[in-house]
């Protein structure tokens, strides 16, 4: 984790691990207390702690007598310097201070630090009088030509702090060492006055993206669940729309319940529904006879055709409800006469088949007399009418456009004029809901 302050005060030790502050109890010759705050660089964060602040003994780390970096740093370390000596026999965790001079003078104060075994190491420039916080830790100026490695080799965090800082510090620590053994103050404590640093590091990193991961993952959680049950419904439904189908094609479902009325008529459909002239109810009109009828060639409607007029005769003084088709009956026979007559004579082979059709084809199954979507009255011989499967019968082109364009249900009776089966129309998951509910209420 990053640094975010450090704090160095002088504490007085009265036996080892045990510290006191100092501060309250020295007099302001002797006291002393410095903070940096947010002027902290992180250079390295290995082994940090994730559970609270760095705390130790500062010290300068020693360098061998031999390096000749141990000459270089001569003028900026003063020689009664706090060392390492100086705080190993306090039994406390240490903090190590060294001045960032050149390359090889680094490596040295890094090696010195991993034999000491410090919890932390802090660098300083102390040719530079910036007060501010030092450049970030991939700046050029932290490079030691070994791709950053460094950072990795050292089992402890390192920290930065500005030149006029480090050399703050490290006056202090000439102060506050073994060597203070003639200092008036000395006789005044009992113990010894080393200089505590406390390095705190940002907080703000652990809680907030705790609790934001907690929302993220409730959010994620209600996310999953809702496209699990997204899926089942969707599977649900069309196991649903699949039966749905299957027992309208049977015929098993009340399609017109399902909201059929909203289905138009193709026009292949609507081409198979007989369409004739309507004819004229008050006077005898050409019929075509049933298919049994039709099929009963001229020579047997010859050799049977005395008889079948008398019970024509006898039929119409007994039965008035049939007088319409015995009228048309005996209209077929009466036309057949000349035919008949005329095969007779020229003493035709050709009439034991050929059939008797008439000119127009009706069956005016129900007797309407008026169109019900215009309401204009059918005109005998002249008006073109479409009967449907339920006998009404309209004007061809009031019911083709209503069939086509608003409904595919009679506008009288409200039934169906699709075959069985027949539904062009995607079954929906509202028409499975129309069907459920139906299905419930029975």
């Amino acid at each position: 984790m990053s640094a975010e302050s450090l704090t160095t005060a002088a504490a007085v030790f009265t036996g080892p691990g045990i510290a006191t502050n100092s501060t309250p109890a020295v007099n302001g010759s002797v006291g002393f207390h410095f903070v940096l705050d947010g002027t902290v660089q992180t250079l390295s964060t290995h082994n940090s702690p994730d559970d609270g602040p760095i705390k130790g003994l500062l010290f300068v780390p020693s360098l061998d007598t031999q390096d000749p970096c141990h000459d270089i740093t001569g003028s900026l370390i003063p020689s009664n310097v706090t060392g390492y000596e100086d705080v190993s026999t306090l039994g406390y965790r240490t903090i190590g201070l060294a001045p960032w001079v050149s390359l090889e003078c680094t490596k040295s104060f890094l090696s010195a630090s991993r034999k000491a075994e410090i919890d932390a190491l802090v660098f300083y420039q102390p040719y530079t009088n910036n007060t501010g916080k030092p450049p970030p830790s991939d700046d050029i100026t932290w490079n030691l030509g070994d791709n950053s490695e460094w950072k990795n080799q050292n089992e402890y965090p390192v920290y930065a702090i500005s030149g006029p800082a480090g050399a703050t510090l490290m006056h202090q620590l000439s102060l506050y060492s073994s060597n203070m053994t003639q200092s008036r103050e000395k006789s005044t404590y009992q113990g010894d006055i080393r200089l505590f640093t406390l390095i705190d590091l940002e907080q703000d990193g652990n809680k907030i993206p705790s609790l934001w991961g907690f929302i993220l993952a409730i959010l994620g959680t209600i996310l999953v669940l809702s496209l699990i049950l997204l899926v089942c419904y969707q599977l649900v439904q069309k196991r649903r729309r699949d039966n749905l189908q299957r027992r309208i094609e049977a015929g098993e479902t009340d399609i017109e319940f399902l909201g059929l009325n909203q289905v138009k008529v193709p026009q292949e459909i609507l081409d198979q529904i007989p369409v004739y002239t309507y004819p004229d109810l008050n006077a005898p009109a050409k019929a075509v006879l049933p298919d049994e009828t039709r099929s009963i060639t001229a020579g047997r409607i010859s050799g049977e055709h005395t008889s079948l007029r008398s019970a024509t005769s006898e039929n119409k003084k007994n039965v008035q409800t049939d007088s319409y088709e015995l009228k048309t009956l005996d209209t077929a026979i009466t036309r057949s006469d000349p035919e008949i007559n005329n095969n007779n004579d020229n003493n035709s082979n050709d009439s034991d088949s050929a059939p008797v059709h008439g000119q127009e084809t009706f069956r005016l199954s129900n007797s309407q007399t008026t169109c019900a979507i215009c309401l204009d009255d059918f005109e005998p011989r002249l008006s073109i009418v479409r009967e449907l499967p339920c006998a009404h019968i309209f004007h061809a082109e009031c019911i083709d456009t209503f069939l086509t364009q608003s409904s595919s249900l009679c506008p009288l009776c409200k039934k169906s004029v699709l075959p069985p089966g027949c539904y062009p129309r995607p079954i929906t998951n509202l028409m499975v809901h129309r069907d459920h509910m139906l299905r419930r209420s029975r």
